[in-house]
């Protein structure tokens, strides 16, 4: 399902540092890396690097989605939120939310404060399969509840005749 590369879409290809003193050591950490794009598919693709990084360190910090509100005043509640871990290229679906495909939302990167360098790539993709949500997963068990339901009645009856 993701294997072909033309089902992908580089959406952000983002590097940041930390600001660094004399000795090397950071005076100020990397804020959040928030990309002006929208994103409109449900399923993604991460990959975190630094060039500055212990090889042994694991986590590169944290990725949390926006959506879009029509109340109160912050104009994006907050979504999904998910680890990224460093050298490891990562593959998420948003589940959360109904109608993913039609609905744009936002990414916000924020790096683990200890890291001087990051280099954000992230993906979407576009092929056919974007796959289920859990309310649209929720309505397919309550069918097949109800259904389930609707044919033991007919079996009850029948074998009360």
């Amino acid at each position: 399902m993701y294997s072909l590369s033309s089902d992908w879409v580089k959406s952000v290809d983002i590097n940041r540092r930390a600001t660094l003193d004399a000795n090397e050591k950071i005076t100020e950490a990397i804020g959040s890396i928030e990309p002006d794009v929208t994103f409109t598919h449900n399923t993604i693709g991460v990959y975190v690097s630094s060039a500055t990084a212990s090889p042994n360190w694991f986590k590169a910090g944290t990725l949390l989605q926006g959506f879009p509100i029509a109340f109160g005043s912050a104009g994006y509640a907050e979504g999904e939120e998910f680890r990224v871990i460093l050298y490891r290229y990562m593959v998420y679906r948003f589940t959360k939310f109904p109608d993913i495909g039609e609905t744009k939302y936002l990414l916000s990167f924020t790096p683990q404060w200890y890291i001087k360098d990051v280099h954000l790539q992230i993906w979407q993709y576009t092929g056919t399969n974007q796959g289920a949500t859990l309310d649209s997963l929720t309505a397919l068990v309550n069918k097949e509840v109800g259904l389930t339901t609707k044919l033991q009645t007919s079996i009850n009856k029948l074998l009360k005749k």
